[in-house]
Parts: structure tokens; C-alpha cells; sequence
């Protein structure tokens, strides 16, 4: 299953960490962007809880970043101001982000 953990889920779900725990191992490919399908961990989700629930369920693929800076999606995606300064800059900032909230231990981690 081939699942986009944030911008969509954050819409239709209403506890994201237990979507996920639901997935469980049929959970193959996860896609992230911020909620604003912006740089992942610059917005109001719950990146910590989303990313312990990962290591819950033992997810061990990639995350990969959701990128909408192209500006031929612009108009298609309703994407209506800047995300980032470009594809590379919500690559870099979105791994750094990534990278430092894996960090930080959460209450739904068992693995803390």
C-alpha cells in the first residue's frame, strides 16, 4: 500500500498516528509534505507522534518527500503561494526537518 501519511490524511483522518498503526505492515511507501504540502515538520502536524508510530510499526522503507514547487503544478494543485524557494531548498530543508524530529523522543514511542 502506497500511502501519503500527510496532506490527504490529514483531511479524511482524525488521529493520523493510529491510521498508521492501522496500516500496520501492509504500509509499503510513505509519502510526507507539511499539511500545506510545504517542507514536513514546518506546519501543525504531529511529526513526532506520526514518526513513532512508524517505529511501531516497524516501517524500515524511505519516506519520501512530497514536492508541489514545480510551476506547472502551481495551478493544477491550487497551490496558491511559494512552498519554497524551489524543489532542492524543500528537499534540503525537508530532510533536515525530517532528520531532526526523528530525533526527538515522543510519548507514543515505544522505541524512546
Amino acid at each position: 500500500m502506497k500511502i501519503s501519511i500527510t496532506f490527504h490524511p490529514n483531511i479524511e483522518e482524525r488521529d493520523l498516528p493510529a491510521a498508521i498503526r492501522t496500516a500496520g505492515d501492509r504500509l509499503a511507501h510513505v509519502q510526507v509534505c507539511g499539511n500545506d504540502r510545504g517542507v514536513p515538520g514546518g506546519d501543525h502536524l504531529d511529526w513526532p507522534a506520526m514518526l513513532a508510530a512508524l517505529a511501531d510499526i516497524d516501517y524500515s522503507g524511505q519516506l519520501s518527500i512530497e514536492s508541489f514547487t514545480a510551476p506547472a503544478l502551481a495551478v493544477p494543485m491550487s497551490v496558491w503561494r511559494p512552498l519554497a524557494t524551489g524543489p532542492d531548498a524543500l528537499a534540503v530543508e525537508g530532510l533536515a526537518s525530517l532528520r531532526g524530529l526523528s530525533a526527538v523522543p515522543s510519548a507514543g514511542n515505544s522505541r524512546s
